[in-house]
């Protein structure tokens, strides 16, 4: 996770990793942050990417926390470049998950409620190579729709923002309620 800067009590400009900063202060108790999540599909091949946690095993998409300082859409971009190497231009917003359906306890203790951004964006399959700059995947690939894994396979949020999709609900959503913009 990039470093980001902020200026402590003595005005003096500081460097520091936020969630770890984050930790060091409340250990592993339930904390809430702001999830950007971006699902990645070829829609002419009907394939959808997806990457395999290391900390887990289970199956999501690219995505991670926004950073102090970071804006919406830089964040989700540095996510997805981070673990996929996939440099996105255009996004949607397709969803917006919160509460206790987005809590998640870590295989190292950490419990962590999000404020889940979930984007849209379309590909060419064909023209990605995967170049991962960071190591918290063991296997990020395109999968057809028809072979998306079961929902216990799944972190949470992932399975619904899928069939959401699969059942050609392009309307915002912000837990469950559609909504026009």
């Amino acid at each position: 996770m990039p470093d980001f800067y902020f200026y402590s009590c003595y005005n003096i400009l500081m460097k520091i990793d936020y969630i770890p900063y984050l930790r060091k202060m409340c250990g592993h108790s339930l904390v809430i942050s702001i999830g950007l999540t971006c699902m990645i599909i070829d829609k002419e091949k009907e394939l959808v990417l997806l990457e395999k946690r290391k900390d887990n095993g289970l199956y999501c998409f690219p995505g991670g926390s926004i950073d102090l300082g970071e804006e919406v859409l830089d964040g989700v971009k540095r996510e997805c470049y981070e673990e996929t190497g996939i440099k996105l231009d255009e996004l949607t917003l397709f969803m917006i998950r919160s509460g206790e359906k987005t809590r998640i306890k870590y295989p190292n203790g950490d419990e962590t409620e999000y404020l889940d951004l979930v984007f849209l964006s379309y590909v060419d399959s064909d023209k990605i190579i995967f170049n991962p700059h960071d190591d918290e995947s063991t296997r990020i690939e395109f999968v057809p729709f028809s072979h998306f894994p079961e929902p216990q396979y799944c972190l949470k949020g992932t399975a619904a923002a899928f069939n959401k999709y699969m059942k050609g609900d392009f309307k915002v959503t912000i837990d469950e309620v559609k909504y026009e913009f």
